[in-house]
């Protein structure tokens, strides 16, 4: 339930106003969050799942703005260490979006092209 709750929390923080969960086996085979929100830009791809990485602070001055539910790499980075990480984005100015897996380190696997609407799934 927790691994839902952060997914969730993910997708509200992209500013998703749909977002599906799927469950397979009560999430024990697979846990899955689609959403509408904004996507991740190519440049967040490996910094998704390290810990203590965020695109969300580029610089001191962005503290005083900040409004979120979390920071995706702590939970997706606790993720990956107990299960495979898939995950299907597209941002807006994407023609495709992309597949991305991760080890259980949290480092790139493999990407490759996927069709996907603007949005992004998450696979546990």
């Amino acid at each position: 339930s927790t691994a839902v709750k952060e997914l969730i929390e993910n997708a509200l923080d992209a500013g998703a106003t749909s977002i599906e969960v799927r469950l397979r086996e009560y999430g024990a085979e697979l846990i899955e969050v689609c959403d509408n929100g904004s996507g991740i830009a190519p440049d967040d791809y490996q910094a998704l799942t390290l810990k203590y990485h965020t695109s969300k602070i580029r610089d001191f001055s962005d503290l005083s703005s900040l409004s979120s539910f979390g920071f995706r790499g702590e939970a997706l980075s606790s993720l990956c260490a107990v299960s495979e990480l898939a995950v299907v984005t597209r941002t807006a100015d994407m023609e495709t979006g992309v597949r991305l897996e991760y080890n259980r380190d949290g480092r790139i696997m493999s990407q490759a092209p996927c069709p996907r609407a603007v949005g992004t799934t998450v696979a546990v």
